[in-house]
C-alpha cells in the first residue's frame, strides 16, 4: 500500500492546474452505435447472482456477449473504472470486476497485449493515479494478467470540439487513450452524488477529464448538461455496473451500504444508467429516491443530445435470476414500472 492523503493529492492537482498537459485538437468522432440492439431498442441486462463473476459473465452474455464488442478490432480495448479514490469497493470498482471483463475479452480472442486499463484518479485523496490503482488491488491484477495500465495524469491529451456544445464551448480535453482506443469498456458503481444526484457510467467520463476540465466541470454551472455532453466526445461499448453491494447515501455517516447482488449491464450509457437509477431508488437511496427517474436533468439532456434513451419502451431488458431471491422479480417490475413513466 502506498499512502494517499488528501494533502498530497491536491498538491499534484494544483500543480496539474497550473501546469495543464498540451492538448491539441483533433477531429470530433461522434460516438458509436449501440453494438447490440434489438430492433432499435437498447439491451440491457439485469442479474441476480450471490457471485461476482458469475454475476458479470451472465449479464455480458445477455447484453450480446463479448464477442459481438471485439468482432472485427485489431487496436486497443480500454476499461475505464471508478477509481476516484482508494476507498475499496462499494466505492470504487472492485479489481475483480476487471479480472473478469479482461478474461472475458481474452475469451473472445482479444490478446492480452491489446487490453488496458486506463484512470484518472480524483483530486480529493486519489492523486496520483497509480498508487490509487496499485491501493485498490487493480495493478496486481493488471500485472497477473499481463494486460495493459494507463495512467492519464502522466499520458498525452488531445482536445475534441463537438458541433453545438454549448456547455463546453472551449471543447473538452481527454486522454490520447480514450481518443483512439478502438473499444471502451466502463465499469461504474452506482452511488448518490452531491452535484449529479447519481454517478454511474455517463458520470463516470469526468474521470476522463484533466484538472482544468474538471474545474470547468465543478463550477456549478450546467452540472448535468456538461456531464451529458461530455459523453458526446467518445465512444463506450459496454457497461458493466457492479451492484452486488451499494453506498445509499444514508445513515449518520452517508454511507449506509445495501447489498442488492445486482450486476447490470448494456451497451448505452443512457439506457444502462437509467436502469441503474431505477435500481438505486428502490434501495432508497439519497436524493436518487425523491425524484421519478425520467424525470433527472442528466437524463433528459442526454436523450436531446441522440445519446439513448431512459425510457423501457426503448430498451429490450433481459433478466436472469441465478439465486432463489423471490424477490427479484418484484425488483424487475419496480424498474419496467419506474421507466414507463411520461416524461414532462
Amino acid at each position: 500500500m502506498v499512502e494517499v492523503t488528501r494533502e498530497g493529492s491536491m498538491a499534484v492537482y494544483k500543480e496539474l492546474l497550473k501546469n495543464p498537459p498540451l492538448g491539441p485538437e483533433v477531429p470530433h468522432k461522434p460516438p458509436r452505435p449501440d453494438l447490440v440492439s434489438l430492433d432499435g431498442r437498447s439491451v440491457v441486462a439485469i442479474v441476480r447472482s450471490n457471485n461476482r463473476v458469475e454475476g458479470i459473465n451472465e449479464a455480458v452474455w445477455l447484453a450480446g456477449g463479448f464477442r459481438p464488442i471485439v468482432h472485427g478490432t485489431e487496436g486497443e480495448i480500454l476499461i475505464k473504472p471508478n477509481c476516484n479514490t482508494d476507498d475499496l469497493y462499494p466505492t470504487d470498482t472492485h479489481p475483480e470486476t476487471i479480472r473478469t471483463i479482461a478474461e472475458g475479452l481474452m475469451s473472445a480472442g482479444v490478446s492480452k497485449e491489446r487490453i488496458v486499463v486506463g484512470e484518472i484518479s480524483g483530486r480529493a485523496r486519489g492523486l496520483p493515479t497509480r498508487h490509487t490503482v496499485e491501493n485498490l488491488g487493480i495493478k496486481a491484477v493488471a500485472e497477473e494478467l499481463g494486460i495493459g495500465l494507463c495512467y492519464f495524469d502522466e499520458g498525452e491529451w488531445v482536445t475534441v470540439k463537438a458541433p453545438n456544445r454549448e456547455a463546453w464551448p472551449d471543447g473538452i480535453k481527454i486522454p490520447r487513450r480514450v481518443y483512439e482506443a478502438e473499444r471502451v469498456i466502463l465499469t461504474p458503481i452506482m452511488r448518490p452524488h452531491s452535484t449529479a444526484t447519481f454517478t454511474i457510467s455517463m458520470k463516470l467520463a469526468v474521470g476522463i477529464l484533466d484538472a482544468v476540465g474538471r474545474e470547468w466541470l465543478h463550477n456549478e454551472e450546467a452540472h448535468d448538461a456538461k456531464v451529458a455532453e461530455l459523453n458526446t466526445v467518445y465512444s463506450a461499448d459496454l457497461i458493466v455496473a457492479d451492484a452486488t453491494k451499494m453506498i445509499t447515501g444514508r445513515g449518520p455517516n452517508m454511507r449506509n451500504v445495501v447489498e442488492p447482488g445486482i450486476i447490470v449491464a448494456g451497451s448505452n450509457r443512457v439506457a444502462t444508467d437509467a436502469v441503474c437509477v431505477a435500481l438505486m431508488k428502490m434501495n432508497w437511496a439519497r436524493k436518487v429516491s425523491e425524484i421519478k427517474v425520467l424525470e433527472h436533468e442528466q437524463f433528459k439532456v442526454a436523450e436531446r443530445l441522440g445519446l439513448g434513451s431512459p425510457r423501457i419502451a426503448d430498451i429490450d431488458l433481459r433478466v436472469s435470476n441465478m439465486t432463489e431471491d423471490g424477490g427479484f422479480q418484484d425488483v424487475v417490475n419496480g424498474i419496467r414500472e419506474e421507466l414507463g413513466l411520461s416524461m414532462r
